[in-house]
């Protein structure tokens, strides 16, 4: 696993003399001191000698706050703390003074295609239903014939031929249903008086009949207003939310273009390639269009002007944020 970190945001008037810089496998130091593995010129010396320490383990990379004005991560509010480690993943923001970092993990072993493991789930289908599918239906067959031959044995043995001298016309069927046909007709009764669950009774056609006034229902109207006065305050809560937000999102915005066209400018740029350049007296003034070009491919290709943007605007957002908590 490799480790590099990158300046996207530095302090006004700082010379960077390189803005990406490779850690060792084992890490390094991040800090103003001399021998760190990434220097940050500081001249107002709020970025500790050795502000922050970064380790490997079998984790991942850990780093630790070794400082005394704070370590802060991702936009963090609060600083990490003084003793304190905290794993360090691809595309964090490390915040150290005035400087934001981009730090940059690739691991390769992380990149190479993984060979194919048949899942543990397949070692279940050894137990193949299918297999057996043939074995259960003869098994099934031959206990179907058993149980046929049994009842059939059994129907044999119950039959008893017998001579009787009873006359078997006195169990037709049929007379016997036209006697229960005539003793329920027989005992069919027209006395209507033992009805009693009559429904169409005369009181009860009445009763059902007589539909009663209904009263005007008229709903409360202290509990309607109460609860439209609710739904208007929480509208109009949102509404003033929403345009908080919104102010404070274009107000972000304004500062992020704000310093990033100020680092854009002539004046801020030639004073860095002047830096860089260190003209002499055997050498002429310094072609500061071609430099300029050159500069500006760089910051295309690495999307440096992207990623600054980015900070920058998250940044002025949480100072937004922090101004309207505190008003």
């Amino acid at each position: 696993m490799s480790l590099s970190i990158r300046i996207i945001c530095s302090p006004d008037g700082e010379s960077i003399s390189e803005w990406t810089t490779a850690f060792p496998e084992n890490g390094g130091e991040i800090g103003r001191g001399y021998g760190s593995v990434m220097q940050l010129n500081d001249a107002t010396r709020t970025i500790s000698s050795t502000h922050a320490i970064i380790r490997k383990s079998n984790r991942g990379y850990q780093i630790l706050d070794n400082s005394t004005n704070g370590l802060f991560i991702n936009g963090s509010d609060k600083p990490l703390g003084k003793g304190n480690q905290s794993t360090v993943n691809d595309g964090d923001v490390l915040s150290i003074g005035k400087y934001r970092l981009l730090v940059s993990c690739f691991s390769p072993e992380s990149a190479r295609s993984q060979k194919l493991q048949q899942p543990s789930e397949y070692s279940e289908l050894d137990d193949d239903p299918f297999s057996s599918d043939e074995n259960t239906i003869i098994d099934d067959s031959m206990k179907a014939q058993t149980t046929l031959k049994q009842r059939q044995s059994q129907q044999h043995s119950d039959v008893n031929f017998t001579i009787t001298t009873d006359n078997v016309v006195e169990d037709d069927p049929f007379l016997n249903d036209t006697e229960i046909k005539e003793k329920q007709h027989s005992s069919f009764s027209t006395n209507f008086d033992s009805v009693d669950d009559d429904p169409f009774k005369e009181e009860d056609l009445k009763g059902s009949l007589s539909f009663p006034m209904r009263e005007p229902q008229t709903a409360p109207a202290p509990v309607q207003s109460l609860s439209q006065f609710d739904m208007n305050f929480a509208i109009n809560q949102l509404r003033h939310i929403e345009e908080q937000m919104k102010a404070q999102t274009d107000t972000a915005i304004e500062m992020a273009i704000t310093r990033l066209l100020k680092e854009m400018s002539p004046e801020y740029i030639e004073s860095m390639f002047n830096d860089i350049s260190s003209p002499s007296m055997f050498s002429g003034k310094p072609k500061y269009w071609e430099m300029y070009k050159r500069y500006f491919e760089r910051q295309q290709k690495n999307r440096d002007w992207q990623v600054k943007f980015h900070a920058y605007f998250q940044d002025s957002l949480r100072q937004q944020r922090n101004a309207g908590e505190k008003t």
